[in-house]
C-alpha cells in the first residue's frame, strides 16, 4: 500500500471520528478525531513536496477545521 493511501484514510478516519463525536455528544471521541487530524496534517505538510496537490489542501482544511474546533465555532 502506498504512503500516500495509508494518509487520506487516517485522515477519513479521524473525520468519521470527530464527527461521531460531535453528533454523539462524545468528548473523547472529538479530541481523538482532532489528534489524528492534527498529527497527520502536520506530517503530510511536513513532505509537502512528496505528496499530490489533493492531499496538501485537505490536510490544510484538516488543519482549519482543528483550529476553528479550538475557538469553539
Amino acid at each position: 500500500m502506498d504512503r500516500r493511501q495509508i494518509t487520506n484514510y487516517v485522515n477519513f478516519a479521524a473525520l468519521i471520528a470527530y464527527i461521531l463525536g460531535r453528533v454523539l455528544h462524545m468528548n473523547i471521541l472529538v479530541w481523538i478525531g482532532l489528534g489524528i487530524m492534527t498529527l497527520s496534517s502536520i506530517w503530510t505538510i511536513i513532505h509537502w513536496k512528496e505528496n499530490d496537490k489533493m492531499s496538501n489542501y485537505i490536510s490544510v482544511a484538516f488543519l482549519v477545521l482543528v483550529g476553528l474546533s479550538f475557538l469553539g465555532l
